[in-house]
C-alpha cells in the first residue's frame, strides 16, 4: 500500500475460519472451471450415436483416394473432416443424430455439396457421390435427403422421431407407450404406477436393454428402468426388434436406444403443463352418487417443467437444461366386505333374505301359510 509517497506493505493472517472460507471459494472456483472446460470435450458411445460411410468415384466408377470429405452439423455448425483412402472409401463414426451436409472436393475435381444428410439413432447411412473432372472452379449442390435405402447393416428395427413423441396422447408422460408403435412389440396393460415394460420380439418386459445416449439405464434386479427422460428432452429414439448389432448384448428381447436433445446455435425452449381433474371425468362406477357423498373421487394430477437450449460459445459451447414436476393427489375406490357380529358367531340368517318355508309337497317358497318353515342352526347350536 502507498501512503504519501511510501511504500508500506501490509501483512494479512487469516483465521482457522478464514481459511476455511478461502479454500471453500478456491474449490468452488476449480469446480466451476472443470465444469466448463469438460463442456467443450465430446464423449460419445457408440450405441447412441450415427454413421455415415460412402465411396468418392469419378465418372468411370474408379475410386478417388485422398478425396477431403467435411461433414457439418446443421443446427451446430460444427465440422468433422477425413479423407477417404486408396479404394475411395470414407467413414465418420460417432456422430450425434441430426441433419448434416457433406462436402466433398479432390484436385482435378469439381467441388460437391450434398445437403440435406439426415442420421438417426443406432443407423450406418450409406451415401456414394461421384465427383466431375474440373472445367473451372465450379461446385455442383444437392439438395435431395440421402437414399433410405440401409444396406449397411441387417438389423430389424424402427425409429419412433420427435414428432410421434411430442404430438400422440401419452397417459403420464412416459415414452415407454410409444415403444408399442413399431412392429413386433407388444405393450401389457397399464399399472397403478404408469406405463407397463413393453415385450420386444416375444421377449419378457424385463429382459430389454435401455440405452440413453449411449448409456444402459436398466436395472438388471428387478429388471427395471431407472429413470424415463422428459418427453420433451427426447430428440427420437429406436427399437432393435431383430439381429441387433455386435455393440448391443446382455438381452433377451430387444434394445430400446434412445437419444436426448441437445443445444444448437439458436436459443429455444419450450414450457408446458399437462393436468387432470375429477371434474374433467366421468363418474367411478364403483362411486355412486349419496346424499352422504355428492363430490366424484379426487383425481388431480398436474405435470408441469420447461426445455431450453441455447449456445454458450456459437459452433462451439452448448447447453441444454429441462425440468419436470408432477404434483399428484388421488382418491383411492375400494369396495370390501365387513362381517357384522352375527356373521362373526356363524348366523348368516340377515344374508339369507325372506325365510324358507317347506310345502306338503316337498317345494321351497316364502309363503307362510299352511307351510313348515326350514329350520336350520348355526355353529353354536343357535336356531336360524
Amino acid at each position: 500500500m502507498k501512503l504519501n509517497g511510501k511504500t508500506k506493505t501490509i501483512q494479512v493472517m487469516k483465521t482457522g475460519d478464514e481459511k476455511r472460507g478461502f479454500y471453500n471459494l478456491l474449490t468452488i472456483i476449480l469446480f466451476s472451471a472443470a465444469i466448463f472446460v469438460s463442456a467443450n470435450l465430446k464423449a460419445f458411445a457408440q450405441a447412441g450415436q450415427a454413421e455415415l460411410t460412402g465411396i468418392v468415384t469419378d465418372a468411370n466408377g474408379a475410386a478417388i483416394p485422398v478425396a477431403q470429405i467435411v461433414l457439418t452439423e446443421k443446427a451446430t455448425g460444427q465440422t468433422a473432416e477425413i479423407s477417404s483412402d486408396e479404394n475411395g472409401t470414407f467413414i465418420f463414426t460417432n456422430k450425434k443424430p441430426g441433419l448434416y451436409s457433406i462436402k466433398l472436393s479432390a484436385t482435378g475435381f469439381n467441388t460437391l455439396i450434398r445437403q440435406g444428410v439426415t442420421l438417426t439413432t443406432g443407423e450406418r447411412i450409406r451415401v456414394d457421390e461421384q465427383l466431375a473432372v474440373a472445367s473451372g472452379q465450379e461446385t455442383v449442390t444437392i439438395n435431395s435427403d440421402a437414399p433410405l435405402l440401409r444396406s449397411e447393416t441387417s438389423s430389424l428395427g424402427q425409429i419412433i422421431d420427435n414428432k410421434k413423441i411430442l404430438n400422440l396422447p401419452l397417459n403420464g408422460r412416459s415414452f415407454f407407450s410409444l415403444v408399442g408403435l413399431a412392429a413386433g412389440v407388444a405393450q401389457p396393460p397399464r399399472t397403478t404406477e404408469g406405463a407397463s415394460l413393453p415385450r420386444i420380439n416375444g421377449g419378457r418386459p424385463r429382459t430389454n436393454e435401455y440405452l440413453f445416449d449411449g448409456i444402459s439405464v436398466l436395472q438388471p434386479e428387478p429388471g427395471q428402468v431407472a429413470f424415463s427422460p422428459v418427453i420433451d428432452a427426447i430428440a427420437e429414439f429406436k427399437i432393435e426388434i431383430n439381429n441387433p448389432p455386435a455393440e448391443f448384448g446382455r438381452f433377451n428381447g430387444g434394445v430400446v436406444n434412445l437419444t436426448t436433445k441437445s443445444g444448437t446455435n439458436n436459443l429455444r425452449g419450450s414450457i408446458f403443463e399437462f393436468f387432470r381433474n375429477e371434474k374433467l371425468n366421468a363418474r367411478n362406477l364403483f362411486a355412486p352418487k349419496t346424499a352422504a357423498n355428492q363430490n366424484k373421487p379426487v383425481y388431480r394430477r398436474n405435470q408441469f417443467g420447461f426445455v431450453s437450449g441455447g449456445a454458450v460459445i456459437k459452433d462451439k459451447t452448448f447447453f441444454f437444461v429441462d425440468f419436470q414436476g408432477t404434483r399428484q393427489l388421488i382418491g383411492r375406490v375400494r369396495t370390501s366386505t365387513v362381517p357384522t357380529i352375527p356373521n362373526r358367531s356363524g348366523n348368516f340368517s340377515a344374508n339369507l333374505g325372506a325365510p324358507l318355508y317347506l310345502t306338503n309337497a316337498g317345494a321351497v317358497t316364502t309363503i307362510v301359510a299352511g307351510n313348515t318353515p326350514i329350520i336350520v342352526t348355526d355353529t353354536n347350536g343357535v336356531s336360524i
